[in-house]
């Protein structure tokens, strides 16, 4: 276990990628980090021996009970949650995490009319391979993953530790959802739900999908938070337009006002990525048609089959997983999307 990690990540998450990827490309001292604007007395904590045995408790206990560790730099960690200015050093991860990732979002008092659309969009989403990512909150979320669940896959994050699900009336869909799918935090096991994590947690929502769609969303919501924190990143934002006199419906129009594109239908969002041609090196091409729609094939195979270098593999299969063009499945196994 990367202890000195595990202490990083608690004391001064979320931390900017610049710091990040310092502190992956090599040694660091508590004293390197003041330089990125880590304050001396959180710096010295980084030498609290109590609190490191704490946290590797903690996770010794989450994976007895099936979370794993993915920290930034390991093969498996979301591309592009990478790429986001303040990336998790490390997440919790139980069940699988399979890309691309597309999000639905909305208000936790959703209306029939919001709940209906959530369910429906998410369970066609899921049904063409995308894995549509949520927050497990009442509501739109709730919505999503189980319409997800019926046809395809589902990525829960949640704004709390492994130990403490929330809200607890959605414990047996965590756990359905960790079977088909995967529960994502950043928070340490023990961590129980607060205000001030959601917003980090809706950071992961957009960070890792491609695209955001907010289904129902009053003005003041997280929802919102995590529609803005798409643009930011350079994420696709859809909306779905509702009653102009319901207030559940007010964010989503005016985030539609904004820009957002407007859909009435899932056609609205597969087809504004299904007329966008994707260029292919020459070497891509030629690895891809040793990579079958079904059955996932590992790296090893890919380099057998192909005379490919495993050095040369590794970039060209995460170029085609970000182009969309093939998702990872368990094992570190790849196969295209149809």
């Amino acid at each position: 276990m990367r202890e000195e990690l595990l202490l990083l990540h608690k004391i001064i998450n979320p931390a900017p990628r610049e710091l990040v990827e310092y502190v992956f490309s090599g040694a660091f001292s508590p004293e390197d980090l003041q330089e990125f604007g880590i304050s001396r007395r959180k710096a010295e904590r980084l030498k609290d021996h109590e609190l490191l045995e704490n946290l590797k408790s903690q996770v010794e206990k989450a994976s007895r009970e099936g979370w794993g560790v993915l920290f930034y730099d390991e093969e498996g960690y979301p591309q592009l949650l990478r790429e986001i200015s303040h990336p998790p050093i490390l997440i919790f991860v139980k069940g699988r995490i399979e890309c691309p990732c597309f999000a639905v979002v909305g208000t936790r008092r959703a209306s029939g009319y919001g709940r209906s659309i959530a369910y429906d969009f998410s369970r066609k989403i899921a049904s063409s391979g995308i894995t549509v990512v949520s927050g497990l909150a009442y509501g739109i979320d709730t919505k999503a993953h189980l319409g997800a669940l019926e046809a395809g896959r589902t990525i829960a994050v949640l704004g709390s530790g492994a130990f403490h699900i929330y809200p607890s009336s959605n414990r047996s869909l965590a756990k359905k959802i960790s079977e088909k799918g995967a529960l994502i935090t950043e928070f340490f096991p023990e961590d129980r739900p607060a205000k001030f994590r959601f917003p980090l947690r809706n950071r992961i929502i957009a960070g890792i999908s491609f695209g955001v769609l907010v289904v129902e969303a009053p003005p003041r919501s997280g929802a919102l938070i995590t529609a803005r924190l798409a643009l930011e990143y350079g994420r696709d934002v859809f909306a779905v337009p509702g009653d102009i006199g319901r207030k559940s419906s007010l964010g989503t129009n005016r985030l539609i006002q904004e820009g957002a594109k407007l859909v009435v239908s899932v056609e609205d969002i597969i087809g504004e990525y299904a007329e966008k041609e994707v260029e292919l090196t020459e070497e891509e091409e030629f690895l891809l048609q040793f990579i079958p729609p079904a059955e996932g094939v590992d790296a090893e195979f890919l380099s057998e089959a192909s005379g490919l270098s495993p050095e040369r593999i590794f970039p060209l299969l995460l170029s085609l997983e970000m182009k969309g063009v093939i998702i990872g499945i368990s094992g570190w196994r790849y196969r295209r999307i149809v």
